[in-house]
């Protein structure tokens, strides 16, 4: 099913006319996080993202897989520069307590007070009503602090929880952590 839906994905942004792509890597000792976005329309504002995050917890590995819509654009102050994501993303998790799948809302945002250095974070929310197999909700949220080191290039560093509802297990964490990583523009 989920090999399935990443195809049905990749299909999509191979066929969307490109308007900006990047890859963001983050890890830490027992996580690995890649996600991958395409601006896709033909104008600029829409961005498709697929991502794929790898957790290694004490008794067993967790795997989540999303794919994402979100409106995107910037929005400028006297104080800096925002940059703003506002939609959701179609969240699969396999666990050992179980499997769920969830169609989360939320958004991102990153402000740059100074040249280089931003400030972000995101949230996502799927209540019961939009979980479904073994999920009854699931939350993500990360705070990071990020310098542009190339034109195309940012370094960071962050902190990300992800947890989900397990039916008769209760709330299960994935990943709650501090992190590095980098993203790259192209």
């Amino acid at each position: 099913m989920v090999l399935r839906v990443l195809g049905v994905v990749l299909g999509v942004m191979a066929a969307g006319q490109v308007m900006a792509d990047s890859l963001d890597l983050n890890l830490h000792n027992d996580a690995l996080r890649a996600t991958y976005s395409r601006g896709v329309g033909a104008s600029r504002g829409l961005d498709l993202d697929m991502g794929y995050l790898y957790a290694k917890n004490p008794a067993q590995t967790d795997h989540l897989l999303h794919v994402g819509l979100q409106v995107a654009g910037q929005n400028w102050s006297k104080q800096g520069n925002f940059d703003i994501g506002l939609g959701g993303r179609a969240v699969f998790v396999d666990t050992k307590p179980g499997n769920g799948a969830n169609i989360a809302f939320g958004g991102r945002v990153r402000f740059s007070p100074v040249q280089r250095i931003g400030i972000g974070g995101s949230l996502f929310y799927a209540p019961k009503i939009t979980s479904f197999m073994d999920s009854e909700g699931y939350l993500e949220w990360n705070l990071a602090v990020d310098y542009q080191l190339l034109t195309q290039a940012f370094v960071y560093v962050g902190y990300r929880k992800v947890e989900t509802d397990i039916k008769n297990h209760g709330t299960y964490k994935v990943d709650d952590n501090v992190h590095v990583g980098m993203r790259l523009q192209f």
